[in-house]
């Protein structure tokens, strides 16, 4: 079970380290296999904004995106993706970026257009596994903000044995955290959708013999 720490604390407020935190379920018998920082491998990766898409002049199915990071002059990339326009905010590789894998984005000519960075993919950035189209993100997404402060954080592996079902949930392993620790368990607000009248105008109960209750 892989549980992100900022989850966990939208139910529990988790004042230990990640690494206490891990010895301290163990110790509960909820082994915890690793711990993984999600976004480490996303270097040099930031939020931009397409300023305009235009066809390729030399290529039918490239694409030559405007895309402004915030500061600087705006970049010219090269992108095959069909899900872009104007006004969307996406996750921009910068020249000298690293993404998973190693891969490693520089300036290159594709097709006699100099290309400055990459549109990423949530598959790209093992995100999502969608490869098929650029991630595209919310419309008040921050300018020019690296993506791993965004979107980065800390990855629990827990092996939850079959004997505790009702730890494998986020609540369920937010309420051991909570009585571990003495911490507050927050559980989400529920509330059921009502529909028609009330019951008391469909239904009414009359007891006969209330001693035999």
């Amino acid at each position: 079970m892989r549980v992100p720490l900022s989850w966990l604390r939208e139910y529990v407020d988790v004042e230990l380290s990640p690494k206490s935190l891990a010895e301290r379920l163990t110790l509960l018998g909820m082994e915890v296999q690793g711990l993984e920082r999600w976004g480490a491998d996303w270097q040099n990766v930031v939020i931009g904004e397409l300023v305009s898409v235009e066809k390729h002049p030399r290529a039918d199915r490239l694409s030559l995106v405007r895309v402004t990071v915030g500061s600087g002059e705006p970049l010219d990339i090269v992108c095959g993706a069909t899900n872009i326009a104007a006004g969307q905010r996406v996750p921009v590789a910068l020249p000298g970026a690293i993404l998973p894998g190693d891969r490693r984005i520089e300036q290159t000519e594709k097709m006699g257009v100099v290309s400055k960075g990459m549109l990423c993919s949530g598959d790209e950035l093992r995100l999502t596994s969608d490869a098929d189209g650029i991630l595209i993100l919310p419309a008040d997404t921050p300018l020019g903000v690296p993506l791993a402060e965004l979107y980065g954080d800390l990855v629990l592996d827990i092996d939850v044995k079959p004997n505790r079902g009702d730890a494998l949930s986020i609540v369920g392993l937010a309420r051991e955290v909570a009585a571990v620790t003495g911490a507050e368990l927050r559980f989400p607000a529920t509330e059921p959708d009502e529909a028609g009248g009330a019951v008391a105008e469909r239904l009414m109960v009359e007891v006969e013999d209330s001693g035999l209750c």
